[in-house]
């Protein structure tokens, strides 16, 4: 099978005919009707384009193609990073992960952080989480009820109490690694795998990203089995759906980084009579945005403490704009690091305070895409894009355009034709740090890293030092 681009397969035609647009519908639920359920789906490292509905040729995907063709597909959306536990602390909270006390791989949310579930749980819902969660004690214990397994989905919505509305978050498990054989009973030929030219075409890079494919494949079948309750309990046009990753695919040069592998994400919404369906939004969305977005939808003012944006007209519009820009970051995950970034619609600038670190995922460093990646480079056999992996020290800033660039091979932050936008992107990414209170690059971690490293490692001694 030719090689394509993860992004080359996205454009051209059928793109076009995908985005024709019907007219608006109404941006909140008539006065003196009952709140809708809200059911949100997070993937567990899916990536920006895996998925039928955006293109892909291979992955099959039928029961988000399903959400797509019956609501809406964003096609600009990012995460405000690129690492799990701080990325899911951001659509939970309304807030950047520097700002959540928990920016870090694995680090709980503090003491006297306020999460959705319970900002719902006012208003009358219903609140539970099944699956992955990833908070801490102090996110589990904000919901009403909390189970293991992302497949406890049924038995918790039939066993729900009372009639009210439900706030349901289902954590899937895939296509989260480690990977297993006969993950599915029809797994996907290796041959019809899409490489991406960060990675190099070997018969174990096909393998794994086969793997992958299966564990997508899985979650989009729970996912149906989900979509297929709500339709026979009579509950399809009263919930809200949500459909996200928590960050890129767990391959290198995606998790774990600010390049658009890393950070752009899926995101669908459904909801019948409301979501215009079918429709296509290229507007700028963040996952930040989730919690203000939903109360808005629900009438309540959104809270002061919240960082996001209300996105709420873009689920009723596909034309309107409520960003110019979204903003990205990495800390600490299994490494130090310190990145900053922000990104338009055409743009990705990104500062790298640390430019020494090196930035692969422990997850994917035994990886067989990760080990042909180092077989190829022992033998002088990669190709300058695919080398950058390796590239210590980083450059201090980087900026691309992805329109063409999609992958983010050509920095062109010393390009000084570029030097007007470089300065305006500089400063955006300035404005935010003041505006949200990040920390600064000479400390690596907020106050509460002491108590993160004796819960974990049970002493503070060996755990990566914190800069005063």
């Amino acid at each position: 099978m030719q090689e394509l681009g993860r992004r080359e397969f996205i454009t051209g035609a059928a793109l076009s005919a995908l985005a024709a647009l019907p007219g608006k519908l109404e941006a909140e639920p008539p006065k003196g009707s009952k709140h809708p359920n809200i059911l949100l789906l997070i993937a567990d490292d899916l990536g920006d384009r895996d998925a039928g509905c955006y293109g892909h040729p291979t992955i099959r995907t039928p029961s988000l193609d399903r959400i797509a063709a019956g609501g809406m597909r964003f096609t600009n959306a990012f995460v405000t990073t690129s690492s799990c536990s701080p990325s899911r602390a951001s659509m939970f909270t309304g807030r950047y992960p520097h700002a959540t006390g928990a920016e870090a791989l694995h680090m709980p949310l503090p003491e006297g952080t306020k999460i959705l579930p319970t900002y719902l749980s006012e208003l009358g819902y219903f609140t539970a989480n099944v699956g992955k969660l990833h908070l801490g004690p102090v996110g589990a214990a904000q919901f009403d009820r909390v189970e293991e397994q992302p497949t406890d989905w049924k038995q918790v919505l039939e066993e729900r109490p009372g009639k009210g509305p439900f706030f349901l978050a289902v954590g899937f498990r895939d296509p989260h690694r480690p990977y297993q054989p006969d993950t599915v009973p029809d797994p996907t030929d290796p041959a019809d795998v899409i490489v991406p030219p960060y990675l190099v075409d070997t018969p174990e890079t096909r393998a794994d990203l086969a793997s992958y494919y299966d564990e997508c494949l899985r979650m989009d079948r729970e996912t149906g089995k989900i979509l297929d309750w709500l339709k026979a309990n009579g509950l399809e046009k009263d919930t809200l759906v949500i459909f996200v990753s928590d960050n890129g695919m767990p391959f290198p040069r995606a998790k774990t980084t600010c390049y658009d592998s890393g950070v752009r994400v899926p995101f669908l919404v459904h909801w019948p009579g409301r979501v215009p369906e079918g429709s296509v939004s290229e507007s700028l969305i963040s996952t930040v945005d989730l919690a203000p977005t939903i109360l808005s939808i629900l009438g309540r003012k959104v809270p002061e403490a919240m960082q996001g944006t209300n996105a709420s007209p873009l689920f009723f519009d596909p034309l309107a704009e409520v960003r110019a820009y979204v903003h990205i970051e990495r800390n600490w995950h299994n490494l130090d690091d310190h990145q900053r970034g922000c990104r338009d619609k055409r743009y990705k600038y990104i500062k790298n305070n640390r430019p020494r670190m090196f930035t692969t995922s422990s997850d994917l460093l035994k990886s067989p895409s990760y080990l042909s990646l180092l077989a190829k480079r022992d033998l002088n056999q990669l190709t300058p894009e695919q080398m950058r992996l390796w590239m210590i020290p980083r450059a201090g800033e980087e900026l691309y355009d992805t329109w063409t660039d999609p992958f983010e091979f050509t920095n062109l932050a010393g390009d000084p034709r570029y030097a007007e936008i470089l300065e305006r992107m500089r400063s955006e990414k300035e404005r935010w740090r003041a505006a949200t209170g990040d920390y600064p690059p000479g400390r690596r971690y907020k106050d509460n890293l002491d108590i993160f490293t004796r819960e974990k490692y049970g002493k503070t001694s060996g755990a990566p030092e914190r800069y005063e």
